[in-house]
């Protein structure tokens, strides 16, 4: 079963790119299993470098959204940030250290 899996993996996998540039690239994942293409997808997103919201105080939250949920969606926006800055601040420069 998993060799005849592999077989039509090999024979029926496309990938047409779509747009290609320095920083992205756009493309159609075509003839694999949905669960294939997410775990794809999860370790490119792993691989890639980001910069988020790490830690959230809220000092008084008067709207309905829980400080939890509120702290997670910060979390979650990319900020663009100049990778060579940021080197620095792997190195050691954390003020809160």
């Amino acid at each position: 079963n998993q060799n005849n899996y592999l077989s039509n993996l090999k024979t029926n996998l496309q990938i047409k790119i779509i747009s290609l540039s320095e920083n992205e690239i756009v493309f159609d994942l075509i003839g694999v299993d949905p669960s294939i293409a997410n775990a794809l997808r999860r370790i490119m997103i792993a691989e890639i470098e980001t910069v988020a919201i790490e830690t959230v105080y809220i000092m008084n939250n008067t709207s309905i959204i829980h400080d939890e949920v509120l702290s997670h969606r910060l979390g979650l926006i990319p900020i663009l940030v100049d990778l060579n800055k940021l080197d620095s601040y792997r190195k050691g420069d954390d003020e809160t250290s």
